[in-house]
């Protein structure tokens, strides 16, 4: 098991390194456009919106047979604890009040991660600068599958999450973690979704030579003949798949 956690803390590393944030952004809160198939490691990803303060990234990564590590860093709360949940919902056409309660395929009470709300993942805690950084094994969480919660959100709340030992019967429900600060879609990353918005080839790791790049131009104009289908599967995100595509084949 460490080795398993271990590879896939290093794929969370490269992929932070490959994926800018403020790229990502782009196919977080639109359209989502669930990628269903099974990879030998399914990537997803979340950025926190609808707050002028608070602000994060979040990255789940899945190997198979191994939990889901949440791994991500947040910023502009208050120092010390903060409920940190999955909700049912990624509507966020009205803020973070549209996304429903916690993700609770199986209809219990709130409680802690183990054994409450799949999307119960405890408290996240801010240090005196009001920044969160947190790696969580997640054991209920899947990426893949009918119980998948990419298309689901994260939202992290203003105070600690009593994880269902309140003693009332709003602790059983949200576990008194009080108002929702800042929310966003879980997004699945295929790898050309990752090097769509990396803006390196991830199997190399290189910066592209002028004839590459001359090659991609080329794919890309072939490509655009079909952009159809492009747009029918990947949506806004349509011509940035088209260029992670053609950058592949160029540098081949």
């Amino acid at each position: 098991m460490d080795i398993q956690i271990n590879s896939i803390m290093r794929a969370i590393e490269f992929t932070e390194t490959s994926c800018p944030r403020t790229k990502a952004k782009e196919c977080s809160c639109g359209k989502v456009n669930a990628i269903t198939e099974a990879q030998e490691t399914t990537v997803a990803q979340c950025i926190l919106e609808h707050s002028d303060t608070v602000k994060g990234s979040i990255l789940l990564i899945q190997a198979p047979g191994t939990a889901t590590l949440v791994k991500g860093t947040i910023t502009g709360l208050t120092p010390g604890l903060h409920g940190f949940h999955i909700h049912e919902f990624g509507d966020m056409s009205d803020g973070c009040k549209s996304m429903g309660g916690h993700y609770n395929p199986d209809g219990v009470d709130h409680g802690d991660i183990n054994k409450g709300h799949v999307g119960d993942l405890g408290n996240i805690t801010a240090d005196d600068s009001g920044i969160a950084k947190f790696t969580i094994e997640a054991k209920r969480v899947e990426l893949i599958g009918s119980r998948s919660v990419v298309g689901r959100g994260f939202v992290v709340h203003s105070d600690i999450d009593d994880q269902g030992k309140g003693g009332d019967e709003e602790s059983k429900k949200t576990g008194n973690a009080g108002d929702r600060l800042a929310c966003g879609v879980i997004v699945a990353r295929s790898e050309e979704m990752t090097e769509a918005h990396g803006g390196t080839h991830t199997s190399s790791g290189r910066s592209m030579t002028k004839g590459e790049k001359s090659k991609r131009e080329k794919n890309v104009k072939g490509m655009k003949k079909g952009k159809a289908g492009f747009k029918k599967r990947y949506g806004k995100d349509a011509e940035a798949v088209m260029y992670a595509t053609a950058t592949k084949q160029a540098m081949k």
